[in-house]
């Protein structure tokens, strides 16, 4: 039951009900990966990408192989523009299952997030557009 008030809150864009509502279902069953794995999602929607860190870590935690807990953690790297690691976590992912729908374009977008700014600014060209190390 608090999971579909979850759910619901979450398809409405109620993202602060939807936290309180996985956190009620956590307390009910503090086992269930889902509901985890849905309060990470809500908390990265309301850009706290700590607390979203922190949920995806328990999510991959209680069941390592399930993929979705990965494109999670992912995200929730991506908001606190740690690329590297973000790229770590899709990848641990894509080896459980190479097809993974979300965990593909979250790689792409963290690999190619440190140099977006770069790309940004030498457009028009301007200036030649090499990256510094």
């Amino acid at each position: 039951m608090k999971q579909a008030l979850g759910n619901t809150a979450f398809s409405a864009g109620n993202y602060a009900d939807a936290v309180k509502h996985f956190t009620d279902a956590i307390g009910v069953d503090a086992a269930n990966h889902v509901f985890y794995s849905n309060r990470s999602a809500a908390y990265a929607a309301l850009n706290d990408y700590d607390a979203a860190l922190t949920d995806a870590e328990k999510t991959v935690a209680i069941k390592p192989d399930w993929v979705k807990g990965y494109s999670r953690k992912g995200a929730a790297l991506y908001g606190l523009k740690r690329y590297d690691d973000a790229c770590d976590a899709y990848n641990k992912g894509l080896q459980s299952d190479r097809t993974n729908d979300p965990c593909k374009p979250g790689l792409a977008d963290a690999a190619l997030a440190p140099v977006r700014p770069l790309r940004a600014a030498c457009r028009g060209g301007r200036r030649p557009c090499t990256r510094r190390s």
